[in-house]
């Protein structure tokens, strides 16, 4: 009986995601490609707009790199790298299959989770969480530990749903002499990795505080898991590749990429439907003006500020825009390697740390708003790893997941660290909780 009932439930998984108003990519294939040369860089970049190429991982020199590409340009992107010399593999034939396959397992692991009685710790992770999930999750703690924890929203979407922000603090208090670090995650919605990363962290802080009582001492932690909830909501209904917000761009296309949307350095990248539009105007999204409300109100307080998205192994720092080198650079290096260090340190993979335009391409972003418009001077975004098979990209085994939270984790706890030892300049201001949190 129980064998046919797990066989049922299985059937009805995948007939749930067969009858799901999703985007197919069927026979859209993923080729891990290495970039020797300058001159392979500059083909690729090309090519990402020639071919509508998908970077699954970026582009950098002597790495690796994960590209996604349609079945209608997969003969001439494979002809035109061979022709330049350009190695590459093919790693999936067909996109829509692995998709498939990582997307019964998830159901089936969260499917087991319900059916399943839990112990006294809330988080399990042992499948991607869905944004309900993720907000029934930070509603819990705030009933669960509230001389710890706050939340509020910050905002809406286009779409109506709430921003939440959660606070985690020793007193429950984020006031304004204690220095604080400022997290989102998210911002791209189908780097589920990046949300997952976030949420554990939130879970050590708050469900293991003993354990990392030293993280809590000294530091607050302002936290937005999910900076981008429409387009989240839309990766685990519709099309898990989406990438943007889902708010009209003009009458055809949706969205607009939120990370290029900030006022700082703005520039008009890519047309309306491109997966990299910045927006009609600097923060024309309502995601992005939470984004700059929630830095305004702790920007005092932040001396980490960190935006964390997958994948690709990199710890990137200000400036994105263009090849310009900021003051603290050297600081920002130095700060950045014991984070990649600290990953190394358990098994993890090896990080490369540098400035955003250098190590990979100019655009702007929200690290490069919140260091040169609120002078936060240790800003970084933070591509996490793409698993021990880099060719999955965002579509990674849950083991996989399990391991990247445990080794962001780490590098997490290098900046809190940091942070809990930077002093803040006294103020005599109302608590900084009292006006936001």
């Amino acid at each position: 009986m129980v064998q046919i009932f797990g066989a049922v439930s299985l059937l009805l998984i995948l007939l749930s995601i067969v009858l799901a108003d999703e985007v197919s990519y069927k026979n859209y294939k993923i080729y891990n490609v290495h970039t020797k040369t300058h001159a392979d860089l500059e083909l690729l970049h090309r090519l990402r707009i020639d071919l509508d190429l998908d970077f699954w991982s970026p582009a950098a020199l002597n790495r690796n790199s994960s590209v996604m590409v349609n079945p209608w340009n997969d003969g001439l992107f494979r002809e035109l790298l061979t022709k330049n010399d350009v190695d590459h593999r093919l790693t999936h034939s067909d996109v829509e299959s692995l998709m498939n396959q990582k997307s019964v397992e998830n159901r089936i692991n969260s499917r087991r989770r319900r059916n399943t009685k839990q112990d006294d710790t809330i988080a399990k992770f042992d499948h991607f969480w869905t944004l309900d999930e993720i907000y029934q999750y930070l509603d819990d703690l705030k009933q669960k530990y509230p001389h710890l924890v706050r939340v509020k929203d910050y905002g809406v979407t286009h779409e109506g749903r709430p921003i939440k922000v959660i606070t985690i603090s020793a007193t429950g208090v984020v006031d304004e002499f204690h220095p604080a670090v400022l997290i989102d995650g998210g911002i791209h919605a189908r780097e589920w990795a990046g949300h997952m990363s976030v949420v554990y962290l939130i879970h050590q802080l708050v469900e293991r505080s003993a354990e990392n009582m030293e993280l809590l001492n000294s530091t607050n932690w302002v936290i937005m898991p999910v900076a981008n909830p429409d387009g989240y909501f839309y990766t685990h209904e519709s099309n898990r590749l989406w990438r943007k917000n889902r708010a009209p761009a003009n009458t055809v296309c949706i969205g607009t990429d939120l990370n290029r949307n900030f006022p700082f350095q703005w520039a008009f990248y890519g047309g309306e439907c491109s997966i990299g539009y910045a927006g009609p105007t600097p923060a024309s999204e309502l995601e992005t003006r939470a984004m700059m409300l929630l830095m305004a109100n702790y920007a005092r307080v932040t001396k980490v500020y960190l935006a964390v998205h997958s994948c690709g192994d990199f710890i990137l720092y200000p400036y994105g825009y263009d090849y310009v080198d900021v003051p603290n650079k050297a600081q920002l290096q130095e700060l950045g390697e014991k984070a990649a260090a600290a990953v190394k340190a358990i098994g993890g993979p090896e990080y490369a740390v540098g400035n955003s335009a250098t190590l990979l391409y100019p655009a702007n972003g929200s690290d490069d708003f919140i260091y040169g418009s609120f002078g936060v001077e240790y800003a970084y975004t933070l591509e996490l790893s793409c698993g021990a098979n880099s060719g999955d990209g965002f579509i990674i085994d849950l083991a996989e997941m399990q391991k990247i939270t445990k080794e962001a984790f780490e590098m997490f706890k290098v900046f809190g660290t940091f942070a809990g030892e930077q002093k803040v300049k006294p103020l005599n201001t109302a608590n900084i909780a009292d006006q936001s949190l």
